[in-house]
């Protein structure tokens, strides 16, 4: 039974022992085992973890509230220390570098690429692009496909204009690949170096790798591997605005630009995925690509849970949620190809009858 790898504060093990000897023809009362309903844990891991054909779908759920790990669960032959592919998740560790190099003194968010890239002349249409509108996606230049990594330097240099910057949001990894490229040849700086440096040995965290695209460079758009353990601490630290233990990682007002829309999309801030409500017809066309969702919801996320919600989203399922105000953090991880979930079904499934002011 799923239940036997949940990882429980002390205040509610009582219950579970009761809940797992009970036969499943009980009509007892429902009973509350903390601040979520084992009830609830139940289905959401049996929606994350298991596909439709009784083999693996999600590999991770861990689910963190206050403090304290809820609910551990990992699939055979898995653990928390394990690396694993995050996928399109690796775009907001990109925000995360963008914000760290802002504080830093490397660049301003609203600092024009033509200042940076000497190729690109700072009064053309694609110089005036600013670090922002690079990396909310609101650019207009021409992006490889998604999940493309044959695209070369000089081709993404070469990138024209596809629309004019601001008229639409576009989802591709060019100008993640820009990015890496401005840390590499301009500041002469490898990403992932600056951001074991900056992000993850501050948080005492030492693993994790990236692969590579036009051999050399960081691939930000989809290449990061990370435990899913050292995951929840980043989710942590972002939960409490950019800082965890006291030491201050990303200033709090950086973080504030991280999470603020674009007019375009107002449920994408700065690589991190917002629960905006964005009404039905526009959520549907500014969804993230490729992931299983609810189409009658109004929010981005999910109509049941505060707008403060955010998240870092990868394909196959690879989810971190982050919400502020209820104190609650999540990692799950997904299989490859299997993996997707919709986020509405998982918070359904989490939080359906959960008081939300208990969480708070």
């Amino acid at each position: 039974m799923l239940l036997n790898h949940i990882k429980v504060p002390i205040f509610f093990t009582t219950f579970l022992f009761v809940f797992i000897a009970c036969d499943n023809s009980s009509t007892g009362s429902k009973e509350d085992s903390g601040p979520i309903p084992s009830e609830n844990l139940e289905a959401v891991l049996s929606y994350t973890m298991e596909n439709e054909n009784g083999g693996p779908k999600g590999q991770t759920l861990l689910i963190w509230h206050d403090g304290e790990i809820l609910l551990e669960e990992y699939s055979e032959n898995f653990d928390g220390q394990q690396l694993h592919n995050i996928w399109s998740g690796s775009k907001s560790f990109a925000g995360l570098l963008a914000a760290i190099a802002v504080q830093n003194g490397l660049f301003t968010f609203d600092t024009a690429l033509g200042e940076l890239i000497p190729e690109w002349n700072p009064e053309s249409e694609r110089g005036k692009i600013t670090i922002r509108q690079l990396l909310n996606l609101t650019s207009g230049i021409e992006t490889a496909s998604i999940g493309d990594t044959n695209q070369t330097a000089e081709e993404w240099l070469a990138a024209d204009m596809e629309f004019e910057t601001g008229a639409k949001f576009t989802y591709g990894p060019t100008p993640f690949y820009i990015l890496s490229w401005i840390f590499m040849e301009v500041f002469e700086i490898n990403p992932v170096s600056y951001l074991n440096d900056n992000l993850f040995s501050p948080l005492g965290l030492v693993r994790g790798d990236w692969s590579n695209v036009d051999l050399i460079y960081p691939n930000l758009s989809f290449g990061a591997r990370y435990p899913a353990l050292d995951w929840l601490q980043v989710g942590i630290m972002l939960m409490n605005k950019g800082s965890l233990n006291g030491n201050v990682i990303i200033e709090e007002n950086l973080l504030n630009d991280l999470l603020t829309p674009s007019e375009t999309n107002p449920g994408y801030g700065i690589t991190f995925w917002l629960n905006t409500p964005v009404g039905q017809q526009k959520r549907s066309a500014l969804s993230l690509p490729g992931h299983a969702k609810s189409q009658s919801t109004s929010k981005m996320i999910s109509d049941l849970m505060p707008d403060d919600l955010f998240m870092m989203s990868g394909a196959f399922g690879q989810k971190l949620y982050i919400c502020p105000s209820l104190n609650l953090v999540i990692v799950r991880y997904g299989v490859f190809l299997v993996g997707g979930i919709s986020d509405e079904q998982f918070f359904l499934r989490l939080m359906e009858g959960v008081d939300q002011n208990t969480l708070e």
